[in-house]
């Protein structure tokens, strides 16, 4: 894929992001109803499963208490359904829309041992912040300085680990030499590498700063409301964008072809 600036990349991304928006639009939904589902159902496990000890005294509690432990699996099984389904799916819809342009939905769950690999990339990563955050308990002071420790940690790897699941689904590494050659891929490429980091942070920040545009209406009622529909419209956007822009940046620093861009 030949060299291009950084919004030169946005701008194809956008691209193919049109060509393929009802794709995005509906892995992007999808996610968010299983993850509010799940957070619900958490919720109502909390409020109910109480009731299960008391079943055992008094049977007329069982009713509430199953359906306390029913929402708990419910929440389980939604919250491990999007990291180890539903997360890497986007990322490698992202990747191949980027080399072949347009992609249908069964296309993307075709490769299960890809998005095997890149859960356990993912898991990997969520394995050393949890370590760290574990650590916390050391003591107060030990505390704030893990937290600060883990924060740089999480910041680097986002900077220069971005590129291995892409190394990963061109079958050019394996998951641990991916992340290798991902850190050597951003040091070579730093400058450019940082910029675009700093303009997907800066879009997403701009979803939410549109919540505040509420505050111009002066009807108190539509304040919330006004905001949220703003914020939500444009992270629908952006978000499956960000997932494109990504492995487009990886096709132009590495050289490899993708999309055409008639």
């Amino acid at each position: 894929m030949r060299e291009a600036s950084i919004s030169q990349l946005w701008g194809r991304a956008w691209d193919l992001f049109k060509v393929n928006w009802l794709l995005f639009v509906g892995f992007y939904v999808l996610l968010v109803i299983v993850i509010f589902i799940s957070i619900i159902a958490l919720f109502l496990g909390l409020v109910f499963l109480r009731f299960l000890i008391l079943s055992f005294i008094d049977l007329r509690f069982f009713i509430l208490g199953f359906i306390g432990l029913s929402s708990f699996i419910v929440s389980f099984i939604g919250l491990l359904i999007v990291p180890l389904i539903l997360t890497p799916a986007f990322v490698r819809a992202g990747y191949l829309v980027a080399r072949q342009g347009q992609l249908s939905f069964g296309e993307v769950f075709r490769d299960l041992s890809s998005l095997l690999k890149i859960f356990v990339y993912e898991l990997t990563l969520l394995l050393i912040l949890w370590i760290l955050l574990r650590m916390t308990h050391l003591g107060w002071w030990a505390s704030d300085i893990l937290v600060v420790a883990g924060l740089i940690i999480l910041f680097i790897l986002s900077l220069f680990g971005w590129a291995a699941p892409y190394y990963v689904l061109s079958r050019r590494a394996g998951i641990f030499s991916a992340i290798g050659q991902s850190f050597s891929l951003t040091w070579r490429n730093f400058s450019k590498v940082f910029v675009a980091l700093l303009s997907v942070i800066g879009l997403l920040l701009l979803g939410f700063l549109l919540l505040e545009l509420g505050i111009l209406m002066k009807v108190p009622d539509l304040i919330l409301l006004i905001g949220w529909l703003l914020c939500g419209l444009w992270l629908l956007v952006v978000v499956p964008m960000s997932y494109v822009f990504w492995p487009l940046l990886y096709l132009a620093l590495t050289g490899e072809e993708g999309a055409s861009h008639s």
